[in-house]
Parts: structure tokens; C-alpha cells; sequence
């Protein structure tokens, strides 16, 4: 459980960089970077990936 939350906050991170990273440049020069939106895409992959992870491990663990 505990690389899960390590997951968890890694993907916040993610996202908030590379999402801070490509709202301030949208904001101020129009500009649509597919790097920094390919950088969200995998944060919110990532984050997806480790609630559903810890949703079933919560379950067979609860189970036994």
C-alpha cells in the first residue's frame, strides 16, 4: 500500500507541474504544447491507474 500512495503523489505532481506548466503558457501566449499536454495525459493515466490499483487490493484485502 505504501508504493500506491507513493504512485498517488507522484502523478499529483505530475499533473500539477506539467498542467501548471501548460495552463500559464496557454494563458499568456495561446500556445497548445503537446509535451506538457502528453505530460498531464500520463499524470491522470498514472493516477487512474493507482486509485483502481488500490480499489481492488482494498477489497481482497478486506475479503481475507
Amino acid at each position: 500500500m505504501e508504493l500506491n500512495s507513493y504512485l498517488i503523489r507522484l502523478s499529483y505532481m505530475i499533473i500539477g507541474i506539467f498542467g501548471g506548466v501548460f495552463l500559464f503558457r496557454y494563458i499568456k501566449n495561446g500556445e497548445l504544447l503537446l509535451d506538457q499536454l502528453i505530460g498531464v495525459s500520463v499524470g491522470l493515466f498514472l493516477l487512474a491507474a493507482a486509485i483502481i490499483w488500490r480499489r481492488l487490493h482494498q477489497t481482497s484485502s478486506s475479503a481475507n
